[in-house]
């Protein structure tokens, strides 16, 4: 499966426009391992366990671009 960046701007999230897309491996890898490196922490257990999938998830798409 391939994985890819999107990159929007604009006032809101809503109103935003897309202004580049890509599937480059590297830039994908590199991607997700910036977001890794950032740390998360919630104290919620259950918001918490949305935030240890989306970290697995990275984790998965940084080891797997381009398989």
């Amino acid at each position: 499966m391939t994985s890819f960046l999107a990159l929007y701007r604009g006032e809101s999230i809503a109103g935003a426009k897309i202004v580049a897309v890509t599937a480059e491996p590297q830039l994908v890898r590199d991607f997700a391992a910036q977001m890794l490196v950032r740390p998360e922490e919630e104290s919620d257990p259950v918001l918490g366990e949305l935030v240890n999938g989306r970290r697995r998830a990275l984790e998965l798409v940084r080891s797997r671009t381009n398989e």
